[in-house]
């Protein structure tokens, strides 16, 4: 299974992976409306992305009270026709990685399998690859480290 991999060490901050999603998504360049957010950590002096995990237990897809989450091939998907707009997948999910712009909701669907935001990132600081041990490891550091434990 594939999935996404985030290497903050080589995330320069350009936000090229956002405004390649955003672009994808909804035909314009807004960070804002972009499935990825690269948070900047002043203290620690370093960016990275922010992305779905596509978690095998998610907590958007347990919480959503109309089943609008669904796995296919690996990949978490939400419905847009069962969806109420509730936003309680956003404030359920741990890795802030489900976010409301326009009373949309924006969550990463892993471009059905061909991430643009991989083929824009110029430093390879976000990576589409086979899972491993050691990326699984990795994946569930920097999840850590994002939710501060």
């Amino acid at each position: 299974m594939k999935y996404l991999y985030v290497y903050p060490e080589l995330c320069t901050g350009c936000r090229e992976c956002s405004l390649a999603c955003s672009l994808t998504k909804f035909g314009e360049c807004n960070p804002k409306k972009a499935a990825i957010s690269v948070v900047r950590d002043e203290f620690e002096r370093f960016e990275y992305p922010i992305i779905c995990l596509h978690c095998s237990d998610a907590l958007c897809q347990k919480f959503c009270p109309q089943n609008a989450y669904y796995p296919e091939n690996g990949i978490l998907k939400w419905d847009k026709n069962k969806c109420i707009k509730c936003r309680f997948c956003a404030t359920v999910c741990p890795y802030a990685a489900i976010t409301i712009m326009d009373n949309e909701i924006i969550k990463c669907d892993l471009c059905n399998g061909d991430p643009k935001c991989v083929k824009v990132c110029s430093t390879q600081a976000i990576r589409y690859e086979e899972e491993t041990h050691e990326l699984t490891d990795q994946r569930n550091t920097l999840a850590k480290k994002v939710l501060g434990k």
